[in-house]
């Protein structure tokens, strides 16, 4: 195995462990992974692919998009369950105002 199928083995392994985080709604894991797998993305394409990799790189993409995708959906959810949340906070401030009021 080349260093860069390796390289693009270690990029689905930690996408699929960002959406593993993200299915169990820690975000802040998430972020700290997008960080180290930007940095592997940029070193991957500095480089360019070996024939060998060149017809399984184009699906693995893909399916990195995919897992992307799904973290994006995930965290879609996340942010409209927490708006929720901020508005029963409010609303439950207003009560209670108007309550001493």
């Amino acid at each position: 195995m080349s260093d860069k199928s390796t390289d693009l083995q270690k990029l689905i392994s930690l996408s699929a462990a960002m959406l593993d985080r993200a299915q169990l709604a820690q975000w802040e894991e998430v972020s700290e992974m997008e960080v180290t797998r930007r940095e592997l993305l940029d070193a991957f394409f500095l480089s360019p692919d070996p024939a060998d990799l060149a017809l399984t790189l184009a699906d693995e993409i893909r399916y990195i998009l995919e897992i992307d995708q799904q973290i994006m959906e995930l965290g879609r959810i996340e942010k409209l369950e927490l708006e929720q949340v901020l508005r029963q906070i409010d609303h439950g401030k207003k009560a209670i105002k108007a309550y001493i009021s």
